[in-house]
C-alpha cells in the first residue's frame, strides 16, 4: 500500500541520500506537494526553496500554497515565508520568470508536473539542473493519468514515490482512480 507513512519514510531517505531528484505521484492529488513541504519544514530552518508551478496565479489558492498562509499572488522571485523557511516562485511554462528567482536553493518543488507530461517539454526541469544550484528537486504530480509516461523524467529522477489516499480516504482514492482511467 502506498501510504502516507511509506511516502514520508521514502522522502526522508531521499533527503539523506546522494540522490538529487524525486518524482512523487499517486491519488492524493492536492497533498503530495504539501507533504513534501511539511517534511522540509521539519528538517530545515531558514532555508530558501523554489516553488515552480504551472501558473503564478495559482500560488495563493488552497490547492497550491494558500493553505500555508500565502494569501496573495507573489511576483516571480519575490521571497515569502512559509513555516520555518523562505520560498520563491516562478512559472513552469514561462521561462521569462526563471531568471527572476535566485540561483541557489536548498530544494525545489515543481507542482504540478502534469503540464509537462502533456507537452513533452522538460526544459523547465532541465533549467533547474543546468542553471540553478539546488541540492534536491521534487517533482509532484496532480492527477496521474494512465497515459502519462514517467520516462519523460528518466534523465533527472533517481527515486519515484507513490502517495495514495487509499488508507486515509478510500472513497476519494477510488474516485481518483476512476477519473484517471
Amino acid at each position: 500500500m502506498n501510504t502516507k507513512q511509506n511516502a514520508i519514510e521514502s522522502i526522508e531517505e531521499f533527503l539523506h541520500s546522494d540522490e538529487r531528484c524525486l518524482l512523487i505521484t499517486g491519488t492524493h492529488q492536492y497533498a503530495k506537494h504539501k507533504l513534501i513541504m511539511a517534511i522540509l519544514d521539519k528538517h530545515f530552518e531558514n532555508h530558501l526553496f523554489l516553488f515552480r508551478t504551472n501558473s503564478l496565479k495559482n500560488v495563493s489558492n488552497n490547492d497550491h500554497l494558500g493553505w500555508a498562509g500565502v494569501n496573495k499572488t507573489p511576483k516571480a522571485g519575490e521571497t515569502f515565508k512559509v513555516g520555518r523557511n523562505m520560498y520563491q516562485c516562478d512559472s513552469l511554462t514561462s521561462s521569462g520568470t526563471w531568471y527572476k528567482t535566485s540561483r541557489r536553493f536548498a530544494c525545489a518543488i515543481v507542482y504540478p508536473v502534469d503540464t509537462l507530461y502533456r507537452s513533452g517539454d522538460v526544459s523547465s526541469i532541465d533549467d533547474l539542473f543546468k542553471f540553478k544550484e539546488i541540492s534536491k528537486v521534487f517533482l509532484a504530480s496532480w492527477m496521474d493519468r494512465n497515459e502519462y509516461d514517467h520516462s519523460i523524467f528518466a534523465q533527472f529522477v533517481q527515486r519515484h514515490v507513490v502517495y495514495d489516499a487509499e488508507q486515509e480516504d478510500p472513497e476519494y482514492h477510488q474516485r481518483v482512480l476512476n477519473l484517471r482511467n
